[in-house]
């Protein structure tokens, strides 16, 4: 297995210097053998990704035996998206999923591994690199160690199941746009939660104000009616001629991309119902894109008796002791380093 090369490399770095005899005395007909020099010790293996970096920096020898013994503990080979907050590779953008392209060849056609580390992207970039390794990997398992966040998410559902670390997080869906007006980045959901909200709010005072009137003026319902309306009209109305109707739509198909490309990624392992039920979870159930969705929320799926419900309901893994263990030897790496492709031996 190629995982067994990593581990074997890495544990045949302390090869035993051979030592010589202690001296005998000159025997007749027999010279002294000279001692035999010691073995050169061996040279550290040194190890590298098969994406970046390919020879420099050298991938920490503790992390590749992490690696190694994660491979080993799956019986399948692993690939690495991890990324830290600069450097080459440090989003997921067209630059990764170009890299990737150029390497499809080098992608077994076999059980694979995607192991995600990322604070996330551009949604378009995410689902063409998941496309990629599903159409080669026979499953694809996807790998959350500590986060994978916002496009990571996206990337992340192309699992037929997906392993997630004990506290490992994803997040929403919601798609960051740039606000021009405040010159910064923000999420597509604020515009279309605060028209939901308008119209919630002028519902509860149509609600509230109605039955108020009739039990304090004594008219009929058709009369009252007209008057709490033109009142709610007029509550509202400065609300609503502050959204900007071509940026909500804007905003509206930006979402509706997240939930179209998710839908697209689960078919193969969702019926299309459930599919259509976590994207549309995932984009619009989370008040912040900074909200931490858990291991328990991604596998739990709740319903209330009113008809809330709770929870993702995805296929998460059951992993085994030495799965954990190896997981827990990666995590400390990470955040330190960008790592992407395949970890393999540098050549001497």
């Amino acid at each position: 297995m190629a995982s067994s090369g990593i581990l074997q490399g890495i544990e045949g770095n302390g090869a035993e210097a051979v030592t010589a005899p202690a001296g005998s005395n000159n025997v007749a007909g027999h010279n002294p053998q000279p001692p035999t020099a010691p073995a050169p010790p061996a040279t550290p293996k040194k190890y590298c990704a098969s994406i970046f970096p390919t020879v420099k920096p050298e991938l920490d020898r503790g992390f590749a035996a992490a690696i190694g013994q994660l491979e080993s503990a799956l019986g399948y080979p692993v690939w690495l998206i991890l990324e830290s907050d600069s450097g080459p590779f440090s989003s997921i953008d067209d630059d990764l999923y170009e890299a990737f392209y150029a390497s499809r060849s080098e992608i077994e056609r076999s059980h694979l591994g995607l192991m995600i580390h990322s604070s996330g992207g551009d949604a378009t970039a995410a689902f063409k690199i998941a496309r990629l390794f599903q159409r080669r990997a026979r499953p694809l398992t996807t790998i959350i160690p500590k986060y994978a966040k916002s496009a990571a998410t996206l990337m992340a559902l192309a699992g037929s199941t997906i392993i997630k670390a004990e506290d490992a997080e994803f997040g929403p869906l919601d798609v960051q746009v740039m606000d021009l007006e405040r010159e910064e980045y923000g999420s597509a959901l604020n515009a279309v939660q605060s028209l939901e909200r308008i119209n919630a709010f002028s519902l509860t005072v149509i609600d509230q104000l109605t039955p108020l009137l009739m039990s304090r003026s004594g008219r009929r319902l058709d009369v009252v009616l007209p008057m709490v309306m033109d009142y709610t009209v007029k509550l509202v109305r400065p609300l609503l001629e502050k959204i900007d109707t071509v940026d909500f739509t804007r905003r509206s198909r930006e979402l509706k991309v997240a939930e179209e490309y998710a839908l697209r990624l689960m078919k193969s392992s969702y019926s299309f119902e459930e599919a259509k039920r976590i994207a549309q979870h995932l984009v619009d159930q989370y008040p912040t894109h900074e909200f931490v969705i858990d291991r328990e929320e991604c596998k739990m799926r709740l319903r209330s008796g009113t008809g809330t419900t709770y929870g993702i309901g995805l296929k998460l893994e059951d992993t085994s002791p030495e799965v954990n263990a190896a997981l827990d030897l990666i995590i400390p790496f990470l955040g330190n380093l960008n790592v992407i492709g395949r970890v393999k031996e540098v050549a001497a």
